[in-house]
């Protein structure tokens, strides 16, 4: 349900960044418009638009990459930079569990992430089921596989960007942005801004992201509250496709209301990451409860749930709140503002958002 939310509340902020509208006169329409085509179209809208999103979103990626490369003087220009600020560190082989970005938290950490994304997760379940046979689900998720590497390749480089164009002038330090989450926005209107129709396709790229994403929850997560949790009250009067419509068009204004809670969680991305790891772990644990351990009964299952729904919870809160009062501090790599051309005073301060792995 937060998920939802996290994803229109960044398309929004970056609409908010290029054109200065109010972040939440953007997300009721943003809303409004995907819980439309959502509830009337069902999961074939949501496929099709996905599909057409994803060549929009991917198309914006590639052309700020390019541009922003080229505006830099090429890529070995941006790789040195990134070098010299130490943000190539691809081996940190520290064991400490307590650093929050090291080899094995990566890999640990985003292997279970995607593990219970793409192996339980209701809206990847949903699609599995929709194709004719185990060979073709098994080709979507090679499909993915691949689409999903790109992606997150793109994302990187677009991240080395970041860095390069602002490695001397932080613009979050220098109040040219209110939190690292404007960055990217930010960097389109420096690069691209004087290029006609640039800025308004890079928007299109964001929020077609942010559509995907919000179609795809309201579609899983609708499925699953008529299916397993209201088909014993809800009146078999009205038929179930009916049901569907009314509950999608609830969750999807709930979470226009979530929006207002999303903005207050600190960095968004490391915030949404560290509650679903809540969940997801839990949930990722009990499937594999049931796949290794057949004779394990209902009890062990609830039990074991439970507390492992505790425990994540407490690492997670627990390490907000050590955040919070200075005993846990992140080793965050410096950031610099001795390159601006202007005067600003500043205090640097450790940033508030949750953070998992």
């Amino acid at each position: 349900m937060l998920y939802i939310p996290v994803v229109i509340y960044v398309a929004a902020l970056a609409f908010s960044q290029v054109t200065g509208i109010n972040v939440h006169l953007v997300t009721p329409v943003t809303c409004i418009v995907c819980i439309f085509y959502t509830t009337m179209g069902g999961m074939r809208a949501v496929v099709w638009t996905d599909a057409l999103q994803t060549v929009v979103m991917v198309s914006a990626m590639i052309f700020v990459m390019v541009l922003g490369a080229a505006k830099l003087g090429g890529w070995g220009q941006v790789w040195e930079i990134n070098e010299a600020g130490g943000r190539l560190q691809f081996f940190n082989m520290d064991p400490d569990p307590f650093q929050r970005q090291t080899f094995w938290t990566a890999l640990i950490g985003i292997y279970f992430m995607f593990l219970a994304d793409c192996a339980i997760g209701q809206s990847f379940v949903q699609r599995y089921l929709s194709v004719p046979d185990q060979t073709t689900a098994i080709k979507t998720v090679w499909i993915f596989a691949i689409g999903l590497s790109v992606t997150l390749l793109l994302s990187v480089a677009n991240g080395l960007l970041l860095y390069a164009s602002y490695a001397g002038c932080d613009p979050v330090l220098a109040k040219r942005a209110s939190k690292p989450d404007q960055l990217l926005p930010l960097f389109v209107m420096d690069v691209a801004g004087h290029i006609p129709g640039f800025v308004g396709l890079f928007v299109a790229g964001v929020f077609s992201a942010a559509l995907s994403s919000m179609s795809t929850g309201l579609n899983s997560l609708s499925g699953v509250l008529v299916s397993d949790l209201l088909s014993n009250v809800l009146s078999k009067k009205i038929s179930t496709g009916y049901w569907l419509r009314i509950v999608t068009a609830v969750v999807g204004f709930v979470c226009v209301a979530l929006v207002y809670v999303v903005e207050n969680m600190g960095v968004i991305l490391q915030g949404m990451h560290s509650l679903n790891g809540i969940t997801s772990g839990t949930m990722l644990g009990l499937f594999l409860l049931g796949i290794f351990c057949p004779k394990a009964n209902s009890k062990g299952a609830l039990v074991g749930s439970a507390v492992s729904l505790c425990s994540l919870g407490f690492i997670v809160f627990g390490a907000q709140y050590s955040r919070n009062t200075g005993s846990l501090v992140d080793n965050v790599l410096p950031v610099s503002v001795d390159n601006c051309t202007f005067t600003t005073n500043f205090t640097l301060s450790q940033s508030d958002g949750f953070v998992l792995f």
